[in-house]
């Protein structure tokens, strides 16, 4: 049994039909490990009543904490507004679908608190939930197309169950950039190791990680850590000028030596369309770069919290 305060983050959002389940079995688990806990919620504006049961629940147990995010920002801002909020030695974040298999903390905690080097132990589901042959299709191409993007294979099979130390949780805090993603804490100069696991069966709900979701993840994630869209816009941009450079040399020449008699109305047009649609594109992913620097600067404290209990 440990004497150090441990923290359990539960980011949430539409869990009504889980959330007494998940607080009996982070108990059940934690009391294993120690005494001394704290369960935070983080409400990441439901539109269910998880905020009204999270209150209920923590009338009731004084180790439940809860937040209610002013709007929904996404799971990775509900973990950093849930990771400012912790005070535990070592931190677990858990999943509110109940498929995360909490059996394992005791081993997962018994493994980053013997090592010396590790900061962060992260389930790998050798099997993920199941899906649907088109599903998976387009799933595999939308993460190996985002893993070229930023220039590394991203962790599909990692999952968001994980246990950190404070180091990592004070570094990860420290990082002034606004856009903080839980899955790349490596980046900060934090080592990370993996427990093989099996994932669950989703009982109530679906994954709110849809495709509205997959491109606001994707766009915050690539303009934040990788700068390949504007290398590849400016190589292709400087590319197409020297082509239409080129074609209308050949045109301009072509002219001269008699050889065009036809004005090519609808050639100019194609042409001049097809450049205009590249440079609008062009300006489309450098608009999104300085929207990203513009927040950047501006309101880095904001509040995002609407309620605590």
């Amino acid at each position: 049994m440990s004497s150090k305060k441990v923290s359990i983050l539960i980011p949430v959002y539409n869990a009504l039909e889980t959330l007494d389940e998940l607080v009996n079995q982070c108990e059940m688990n934690i009391k294993s490990i120690t005494q001394d806990f704290e369960i935070i919620f983080i409400d990441d504006y439901s539109t269910d009543k998880s905020w009204e049961k999270i209150k209920n629940i923590s009338k009731k147990k004084i180790f439940i904490k809860g937040l209610k995010l002013i709007k929904n920002f996404g799971v990775d801002t509900a973990i950093t507004e849930g990771l400012k909020e912790s005070s535990g030695e070592y931190v677990y974040i858990i999943t509110c679908d109940l498929t995360d298999p909490l059996d394992k903390m005791l081993t997962m905690f018994e493994k980053i608190s013997k090592s010396d080097d590790v900061d962060i132990i992260c389930c790998y589901y050798k099997n993920k939930h199941p899906e649907s042959l088109i599903s998976k299709f387009f799933s595999k191409i939308y993460w190996n197309f985002f893993s070229f993007l930023i220039n590394e294979k991203y962790p599909v099979e990692e999952g968001l169950y994980r246990i950190i130390s404070r180091k990592a949780v004070d570094i990860y805090l420290s990082n002034t950039n606004k856009f903080k993603h839980i899955k790349i804490m490596h980046k900060f100069g934090l080592k990370k190791d993996y427990i093989p696991m099996e994932q669950g069966l989703r009982k109530f709900g679906s994954s709110g990680f849809n495709i509205k979701k997959k491109i606001e993840f994707a766009i915050d994630y690539i303009t934040t850590y990788s700068y390949k869209p504007l290398i590849y816009s400016s190589m292709f941009g400087f590319l197409l000028s020297i082509l239409f450079m080129f074609i209308s040399g050949l045109t301009v020449s072509a002219k001269l030596l008699g050889y065009i008699n036809v004005p090519g109305w609808a050639s100019v047009i194609v042409f001049a369309s097809f450049l205009s649609s590249i440079l609008f594109l062009n300006l489309a992913i450098i608009g999104i770069y300085l929207t990203r620097t513009i927040e950047e600067v501006k309101d880095k404290e904001q509040n995002i919290i609407e309620q605590k209990v």
